[in-house]
């Protein structure tokens, strides 16, 4: 994964798996809930232009592949492209 990942492209990939977003809670994070897996994933919520820190973008990566939403591959190609494949 060679391109700079900001906080609004890895929210933004939530949103477009079906997660909903959350209220800001403790500490200024926000939780992101799958409604039909029950998923939930936190993040902090920095500005959206921002370089997203080493750690979240490999936790939701790995988060994802493990339960099942998106394989490491397709990750790391919407990372780069901005998109998911079409199915």
């Amino acid at each position: 994964m060679a391109a700079r990942v900001t906080n609004e492209r890895l929210r933004r990939l939530l949103l477009e798996l079906g997660f909903a977003k959350g209220r800001l809670v403790k500490n200024n994070h926000r939780a992101f809930r799958h409604p039909d897996s029950r998923c939930v994933i936190v993040l902090p919520d920095n500005r959206d232009q921002d370089t997203a820190r080493v750690a979240d973008v490999v936790g939701v990566r790995d988060h994802l592949a493990q339960h099942g939403h998106l394989n490491e591959v397709i990750f790391d190609r919407f990372m780069v492209e901005g998109k998911l494949p079409v199915a």
